[in-house]
């Protein structure tokens, strides 16, 4: 019998410098623990390597070794495949959400023991993504950040792209489309965020009674424009009343589609996408992560 072994993608910004000695530590357990780690920062040398792989020579997973980015990619390259998460990034929302901890050892001891969690994931045209997507200004600073963007970022990184929006972010009425089984039903809003995971950048929390296996987003609309008022909504979802204003709607949809008269972008998992139109869906159970054994798996 082969010795099992792990597959990990490094995502070559986050995963250097101080992140790098979680990355040795992370190999140096696996090893302790019978499991070989080959490590790949060429992601297509790795899907390369995989594709050849036999059904009965296939890793025990695939190790997304950085931040919510890296697991993104992840989880396109490789729909088939057990995920595990290294969090190396700023703010490794999805592996905050699954209790996985900044650690080499733990990440190692936690794909021993293999407990698995299936998840719902996102679709938008052919790109899949997990936590939630969103239309409008914060979408917009994503852009901006991904433009300027030089190594690793902080929560400082955005203070200039979220300044420039401030002052040059023009407002545009979106025209909102769920699906549901009674039909489909139009509304309009200036903000839309579609969540699958309760989980957003800064310990923000638009929809925290959303549900990772349910087959549903929850959206959350804005449904007034401008930028204080946009400064209103975030002290609102910061003190978790934003749900009780009679401008904001929540809406739960297997699928929904945005559109507007002028592109309006879009950012999934905290990554710049595109630009409206945007027609997302609901896969549902259609990811394997694998989980510390103290998080609940979809059976209890």
């Amino acid at each position: 019998m082969s010795t099992p072994w792990v597959a990990i993608q490094r995502n070559p910004i986050s995963g250097t410098g101080n992140r790098a000695s979680l990355l040795l530590d992370l190999i140096h357990h696996l090893k302790q623990k019978g499991i070989r780690p080959r490590l790949f920062s060429n992601r297509d040398r790795m899907q390369d390597i995989l594709n050849q792989q036999t059904i009965e020579d296939q890793p025990l997973c695939v190790v997304a070794a950085g931040g919510d980015g890296t697991v993104q990619d992840v989880i396109n390259r490789y729909p088939d495949q057990k995920i595990a998460i290294l969090p190396l990034g700023t703010e490794n929302l999805l592996a905050r959400y699954l209790g996985i901890q900044k650690s080499g050892q733990f990440v190692a001891e936690m794909i021993s023991q293999g407990t698995t969690r299936e998840i719902d994931l996102c679709q938008l045209d052919n790109r899949k993504f997990i936590l939630m997507a969103s239309i409008g200004f914060d979408a917009a600073v994503a852009m901006e950040l991904a433009r300027s963007r030089k190594g690793n970022i902080s929560h400082l990184s955005y203070l200039k792209p979220i300044w420039k929006m401030l002052w040059s972010f023009p407002f545009e009425e979106l025209q909102i489309i769920t699906t549901d089984d009674e039909g489909e039903h139009e509304t309009t809003a200036y903000h839309a965020i579609v969540v699958n995971i309760p989980a957003y950048g800064l310990n923000l929390n638009f929809a925290p009674a959303a549900n990772d296996h349910d087959g549903l987003f929850d959206v959350i609309l804005l449904r007034k424009k401008g930028i204080w008022t946009m400064i209103k909504y975030v002290c609102r979802v910061i003190r978790g009343t934003h749900l009780h204003s009679a401008d904001v709607q929540k809406l739960q949809t297997p699928r929904i589609r945005i559109q507007s008269a002028q592109p309006v972008p879009i950012q999934t998992d905290g990554d710049a996408t595109g630009f409206t139109p945007a027609d997302i869906q609901i896969i549902p159970a259609a990811a394997r992560f694998i989980i510390p054994c103290s998080m609940p798996t979809n059976d209890q």
